[in-house]
């Protein structure tokens, strides 16, 4: 039984892996690296337990960092769809960060940055030899909910088998405030049941052929795409108050009730705040060509926090300095070597102060940085970026991302 999922799964076979060769079993023990054969709903991070056992519980899912780059996928002929898509599903099955989807009428691949949708592409080349181009990587901008959201109860009826079949569905929509933290598992959005409680999202939803399953689906798929730029929405904050419908109708059509009320909602809600990603910048240079890196970053939208030195120079007697840990590192006796001694380097010829920057950064003037960060520096410079989130741009910055994307 997948416990994360509410799953039944039926295991073939049991591989112990000793290198390249893999031995059958008939029991994996604790902290083995085999292989389960036979897994159809089971992702990475998910809890196996036995149907006859007693576990009720489950290990904490595994939440991926928000993906912050996207290209679309496109396969070479309409034979190659198929396998793609299965290629993608699988993929994403064995790495959460990586996320795909439909967009109209293309496959989008989302995942954590450039170097991240390379190793994805490579994957699905070699692993499931599948046969696709790429197109241009681009940064996942997101947009907020606007300000013109009112609670109402909305009605979707279509007719399906010669029946009129209407469907209810109370949804409170409004932007979230500051202080509500949003749940990674749904992008940043919160998304709440009818008992004030967080929904679980559709890759775990516990029992995924019940009706509120389905209703989730329907919610996620319209969190997915805004109705005014096609952008992701976040910082959505969404309770489900009620919802009915006929009993005679298929649990599937709540999915499509949910995604098009919730849309028609954000539609009339009017555009909302557009956001981008930022990272965390630290940049390490020569004391020389560090004003050439300050002031490269704050034309590229950056905002530079701290500036500090790492490592010692010749002629410096500053107590400040900080040098390099010596742990490990053979520094021979003053007797022997007195140049050798931290801090007392002496002539021009002595190593040259090191400065680093440390920097907030949009991702999308970063994609470059290494050739810029070369020519700036004259190839001595090195720097490290981790994910800051997401923030909010000016009405400028807005109206140059929605041409970028073909919004404006």
């Amino acid at each position: 039984m997948n416990k994360t999922c509410g799953q039944k799964e039926r295991v073939s076979k049991l591989l112990l892996l000793y290198a390249s060769d893999a031995e059958e079993v008939d029991s994996l023990s604790f902290g083995s690296v085999g292989v389960v054969l036979g897994l159809k709903f089971t992702r990475t991070g998910d809890t196996l337990v036995s149907t006859r056992g007693s576990a009720e519980s489950s290990l904490p899912e595994i939440v991926p960092p928000p993906a912050v780059m996207s290209a679309s996928i496109i396969p070479q002929s309409h034979s190659d769809l198929e396998p793609v898509q299965e290629a993608l599903e699988a993929l994403s099955r064995t790495d959460p960060s990586v996320r795909h989807e439909a967009q109209e009428g293309q496959l989008l691949i989302h995942g954590l940055g450039a170097l991240h949708l390379e190793i994805v592409e490579d994957r699905l080349r070699n692993e499931w030899n599948a046969r696709f181009e790429v197109g241009q990587r681009r940064v996942s901008y997101r947009e907020c909910v606007g300000s013109g959201v009112q609670a109402s109860l909305d009605t979707w009826s279509k007719e399906i088998g010669g029946k009129k079949v209407d469907v209810t569905i109370d949804l409170e929509v409004r932007p979230a405030q500051e202080d509500e933290p949003g749940d990674p598992m749904w992008d940043g959005n919160i998304v709440l049941g009818t008992d004030g409680k967080p929904l679980p999202s559709p890759d775990s939803f516990p029992n995924s052929d019940s009706p509120l399953a389905f209703l989730v689906r329907g919610l996620s798929s319209a969190l997915s795409s805004s109705p005014h730029t096609s952008l992701a929405l976040s910082r959505v904050h969404l309770q489900v108050k009620g919802f009915s419908e006929r009993k005679d109708a298929p649990p599937s059509v709540l999915a499509s009730a949910a995604a098009y009320l919730l849309r028609h909602r954000l539609l009339d809600s009017g555009p909302g705040p557009v956001m981008e990603p930022y990272m965390n910048l630290k940049v390490s240079v020569t004391e020389e060509t560090l004003g050439k890196v300050v002031k490269d970053l704050t034309e590229h939208g950056g905002e530079v926090l701290d500036l500090g030195s790492n490592t010692i120079t010749g002629g410096l007697d500053s107590d400040s300095i900080e040098v390099y840990p010596l742990d490990g590192v053979y520094v021979p006796p003053e007797w022997l070597s007195p140049s050798s001694t931290p801090g007392k380097f002496s002539g021009k010829g002595g190593p040259s102060l090191r400065r680093s920057a440390y920097a907030v950064v949009p991702l999308s003037r970063m994609l470059d940085y290494s050739t810029r960060l070369r020519a700036l520096s004259g190839g001595h410079g090195t720097f490290e970026m981790s994910a800051a989130g997401f923030r909010e741009v000016s009405s400028t910055r807005r109206l140059e991302i929605l041409k970028e994307i073909g919004r404006a």
